[in-house]
């Protein structure tokens, strides 16, 4: 059983790199299996591009278990002159962003993730220090686990 998702990804490059991977739907050539079964599983026909300027595209897709970094690090190296944000929200919470560009012909990566509060955490909460997260507790409760135990952050800065 996985996880389901939405990622909303943003690429700005110059206008003929962003009338190729508008015209292809974002579907790569690869020599990678993988990779290829990423592009033609998640994007082509199914996924709506919107063009957001001449040198700017935008699209939100679903996804299943994880986010396709690799896919999106094979399409800037195959438009080098990009850069790319993707932004994604699991319904367990999970949530990340994830910026690349090239920088001295690599790809240069930062990335982000953050646990987002539950519905029932913002409704009921206020003390945002603590969470209700996997704890069943009633209006009688009053005490939490520290967030520190619940959440997930860091930053990664990588030169692949």
């Amino acid at each position: 059983m996985g996880i389901d998702g939405r990622q909303h990804l943003e690429l700005y490059g110059p206008p003929e790199s962003m009338d190729a991977l508008e015209a292809c739907g974002l579907v790569l050539e690869t020599d990678s299996e993988d990779l290829d079964y990423i592009g033609t599983r998640f994007f082509g026909k199914e996924v709506s591009i919107k063009r957001l300027g001449f040198n700017h595209i935008g699209l939100s897709y679903e996804f299943r278990n994880q986010p396709i970094y690799e896919y999106l690090t094979e399409l800037l190296v195959q438009h080098p002159k990009c850069w790319i944000k993707n932004e994604y929200h699991t319904e367990d919470g999970d949530c990340a962003i994830w910026i690349a560009r090239m920088v001295d012909g690599k790809p240069s990566v930062q990335e982000f993730e953050w646990q987002e509060l539950f519905l029932e955490e913002a409704m009921g909460s206020q003390d945002f220090s603590k969470t209700t997260q996997s704890q069943g507790l009633t209006e009688e409760d009053e005490i939490c686990s520290p967030v520190s135990d619940e959440v997930t952050k860091k930053v990664v800065q990588r030169k692949n």
